[in-house]
């Protein structure tokens, strides 16, 4: 039996909800569901919004102050931070081609989530 829409609907809001970090990494690996974290370059507080009751759309923009001569941004999370404790739950992690981030650039990135 399916998952009924009130219930999509409600996990949905409850994710949208944790997603408080976008963190940009170093760590080209291949990504995983068993992924714990990233090899940190820089995270901001991303936006957030409920597209439909089963889509999640996050969008995050490193600006210009961002830069790194030492490694390429070659993966992008999401996580949820507790600001209480510290602690933090990994949510979606991915890996992508490397991006040199300079001053002369900026990276937006803009994640779709569909929660099935």
């Amino acid at each position: 039996m399916p998952i009924l829409n009130h219930t999509r609907r409600f996990l949905v809001e409850q994710l949208a909800d944790k997603i408080n970090q976008m963190v940009i990494g170093s760590d080209g690996t291949q990504a995983t569901a068993d992924d714990g974290g990233a090899r940190t370059l820089a995270k901001i507080t991303p936006t957030v919004r409920i597209i439909d009751d089963q889509t999640i759309l996050v969008e995050g923009r490193f600006g210009t102050t961002y830069s790194f001569d030492a490694a390429d941004v070659q993966e992008v999370m999401l996580q949820y931070k507790d600001a209480t404790t510290g602690q933090f739950l990994p949510i979606y992690r991915t890996d992508i081609r490397g991006i040199t981030k300079s001053t002369q650039n900026e990276i937006r990135i803009t994640l779709l989530i569909e929660v099935n």
